[in-house]
This record gives C-alpha cells, structure tokens and sequence, in this order.
C-alpha cells in the first residue's frame, strides 16, 4: 500500500512517484479496460485531486487507486463519480480481487466505488465480503452498451432493415445538399492531440448539450482532465479523434480511445446548424465500420444507455451504485450524512417539479 499527497506537476509524473508504472504495466488485468490503465489514474490525479490524499492499494496480482477526502474520510475509486465511466480496480484473478478486497476493507472507512460494472469477478467477491464487515448500500443503475463486432459490421448499413437504410441515405443526401462529405479519423502525434481535442470540444458545445450544461466544455473537472489523458494516451498511441466534415465545417465529433481489442467512445457531439442530416448518425455508422474493419473485438459506448445507443446496441453491461459503510462510529456518521444528502435531492426535487407544474397550469 501506497499513501501520499498528489502535489501540481507538468511534467513529472506525482502518482508515479507514489507506485512505479512499471508496476501498472506488468498487470495482465481481467477485462482490460482504458479505466484500468496506468495514464487514466494519471490524469485524474493530475486534474481532480491535487494536493489530495492518494491511496494505492496493491496486493499480489491487483491494484486499486482510491482518493482519501471528505470531512468523514472516505475513500473514492479514482474518477469513478467525477467522470461516470464503469470503472473498477484492476486485478488478475479471484485471488487477487479477494485480496484486494480485504485490502479496501481494512481500512475501516467508508468507502464508494461510484457505479462500477455490476456481476464481475470483483463485484461479487467485494459484496460479499462488505456485507459481513459493514453496511453495503447497492442500486442498479444504467448499464454501458457496447457492440460485439464481427465481420458483418464491416457493412454496418447491411444490417439495418430496408426502411432504416433508406433514412440513412437520405441523411447522407440531405448532407451533401449542405457540401461536401467528408469522415475523417485521426490517430494524432502528442502534438497533434491538443488541437484536435479542442476541436471536437468546439464541437459539443454547439449541441443540446450546451443547454442542458453537460457538454464538456461546461465541466471543468472533465475539460481538464480529457486535456490530460489526450497528451497521455497519444504518447501512448491510443487515442483517437473522429470527424465528420460538411464542406470545410466539422459536423460533427468522437473523442475515443482505441485499446485492448476494443473502441472505447467517451463523447460525442454535433453542430446543431446540420441536425437536419443527423451527422452523429452517420459519423456513428463510419466509426463502427472503421472499428470492424480494423479488426477490433467490440465497440464499447461507455457511460449510461440511453435512446440513441438502443438504436445500435442491443448488448450492455449492467452496472451497480455500491457504497459502503464499515460497523463503526465513522459508518455511522457517514451513512447519516448521505441519508440527509439524499432526503435534500429528493425535497428539492419535488419543489422542482411542483414550481414546473404550477408554471404550466399558469398558476407560477
């Protein structure tokens, strides 16, 4: 076990000082994901917790990278809430995730895994084991889609039905009436990474998501931290910046990583001037079929399910809210102020919806 404050660095690497890379890299992780990787942590240590408290867990085969915060100390699987992705600790075997296990419980804290992947390996052997030491709190939540590839994939347009193929070619007419069409993906240098980024970034905010506040340029703890991991996983000669281009404009935008047999899809975005031709439509087909035709295993969307992803994934990965608090006065305490956190969002919630309410009646 590692314990140490992350201290503001550009170049130097703080969370290598605390645990060797190498150590990372020699892992051969079950389920290999980009959230298990050594740069992800990097990042989010770099751009969320500076001068915060870093707790490495290590164990014979697993790794697991906690942030230590809050007025009742608490242990955060690193990025986990911050950016909504189903991560989980890395580890190689049964063995090692019990011993990982053990290990977080040891602790005696509180501790939120965020919304993990619900049925794994490690899932089981931590509920299993929190429940005879403490109180663990679980809620389904939305699972992550993802696609398994095969060669029928390398035609993506091919398996839709006579009807959806006729709106794809319309959306790809409707396209060119506006200029021409043009995909682009992007494998950029380290140099290279930043301007593309910002680009895509550019992107986003012209969709719905600027008025809903969830584009990433709206989230500075996200901004910062895909600024990071772009510089990083380009050294690392994973990333990946896809486009698609009406005449000289950018139409619409992925930010992706392309890594352990899979393509792994963080954010997408559209210019709202063109969402008549529905240009994350057509860039989503091109992605895929670039994915297939590379040979890749699966094309993995990240995040929560949602209307659009049921339109090209009929698979996903269930995931779990897991919280847990130790038989202890801290627990206690801990499970106290989340249950007031908790009755609050729900008050202001029902507030919320009654303030709407009364506005539509015209009674507000």
């Amino acid at each position: 076990m590692k314990i140490g404050s992350i201290v503001p660095a550009s170049d130097a690497s703080a969370l290598e000082a605390l645990l060797p890379r190498s150590i990372w890299e020699g892992m051969d992780p079950i389920d290999p994901t980009p959230m298990k990787h050594f740069i992800w942590h990097e990042a989010c240590f770099a751009t969320m917790y500076r001068n915060r408290k870093a707790v490495l867990l290590t164990t014979n085969g697993g790794i697991a990278a906690f942030v230590r915060k809050g007025a009742l100390p608490t242990l955060f699987l690193a990025g986990a809430e911050e950016l909504a992705e189903p991560a989980e600790a890395a580890y190689a075997d049964a063995e090692a995730a019990e011993r990982l296990a053990d290990a977080i419980l040891d602790h005696r804290l509180p501790v939120k895994l965020g919304q993990p992947p619900a049925g794994t390996v490690f899932a089981d052997i931590f509920a299993a084991k929190a429940q005879r030491r403490g109180l663990l709190v679980t809620a389904p939540t939305e699972g992550s889609p993802y696609i398994e590839l095969d060669e029928s994939w390398k035609d993506a347009l091919a398996r839709f039905n006579s009807r959806r193929r006729a709106d794809f070619r319309r959306m790809r007419r409707r396209a060119e009436e506006d200029g021409e069409v043009a995909f682009e993906f992007h494998e950029p240098r380290p140099d290279e990474a930043e301007v593309l980024l910002e680009r895509a970034i550019e992107v986003e905010a012209k969709s719905w998501k600027s008025r809903t506040r969830t584009a990433i340029a709206d989230n500075k703890v996200q901004l910062d931290f895909f600024r990071r991991y772009a510089r990083l996983a380009a050294q690392e000669g994973i990333f990946r910046i896809a486009f698609m281009k009406i005449g000289p404009e950018i139409a619409a935008a992925q930010i992706c990583a392309e890594c352990d047999g899979s393509f792994w899809l963080f954010k997408i975005g559209y210019d709202e001037r063109f969402a008549r031709c529905s240009p994350g439509q057509l860039l989503m087909l091109e992605s895929i079929q670039q994915a297939a035709g590379r040979g890749l295993k699966r094309y993995e969307f990240l995040g929560k399910a949602a209307g659009w992803t049921a339109f090209w994934a009929s698979s996903e990965r269930p995931r779990m809210k897991f919280n847990y608090y130790p038989w202890n006065l801290l627990g206690a305490a801990a499970l106290v102020k989340d249950v007031a956190a908790m009755g609050r969002k729900k008050i202001s919630q029902f507030i919320e919806g009654r303030n709407k309410e009364r506005s539509q009646d015209g009674n507000g």
